[in-house]
């Protein structure tokens, strides 16, 4: 292979290394006062920007174990882009190469609204018990949790989160069989 062809291959495999080895969420800082309003991911002409989304990767116990998948969305990325990228669900190419998620069609459009406040994100859903029914076994509120978790603390600014119905998080927790968080 002459230099000239080589080159670009090179380039390739060092930028995919480099991304691997980023932290999460590294590529943008979140933005403070972010919601669930903005331009869907993959607007033609629109910079891009990575985000982490944590899935349930083959082969590992579904109850809490995730693993983050990178996709290109519209930038910058915020709580709201990373939010929105994980209520999709897995895409095509991620669930052929083996990742499920209890997020998917049927909760794409489930985010009302998130902010930060003091490091914290409050993230409000319409109402997900219909389209995630499972998610109130033990297994399924620890799944549920550990992706909105880590896809959320891969954000940077973000070092917890809480969750909520339409503002009401004692609704959110009571379908999870959970207290509200302190």
């Amino acid at each position: 292979m002459r230099a000239s062809a080589a080159l670009p291959l090179l380039l390739a495999v060092v930028v995919a290394a480099c991304g691997d080895a980023a932290s999460p969420g590294a590529s943008r800082p979140a933005s403070p006062g972010a919601t669930g309003a903005g331009p869907p991911s993959g607007t033609p002409g629109a910079p891009t920007a990575e985000v982490r989304v944590f899935l349930v990767p083959r082969g590992v116990d579904p109850c809490g174990t995730v693993a983050p998948v990178v996709r290109q969305v519209a930038g910058p990325v915020d709580v709201a882009v990373a939010l929105r990228e994980l209520l999709r669900g897995p895409t095509g190419a991620e669930a052929a190469a083996g990742f499920t998620s209890l997020f998917g069609p049927a909760t794409a459009d489930a985010l009302l609204d998130v902010r930060i406040v003091e490091g914290i994100a409050h993230a409000s859903f319409r109402d997900l018990r219909a389209a995630i029914p499972n998610a109130s076994s033990s297994c399924g509120s620890a799944a549920l949790l550990a992706a909105l978790d880590a896809t959320l603390a891969a954000v940077p600014g973000v070092r917890g989160a809480r969750y909520s119905f339409g503002g009401d998080e004692a609704a959110f927790y009571e379908w999870l069989q959970m207290s509200p968080p302190d």
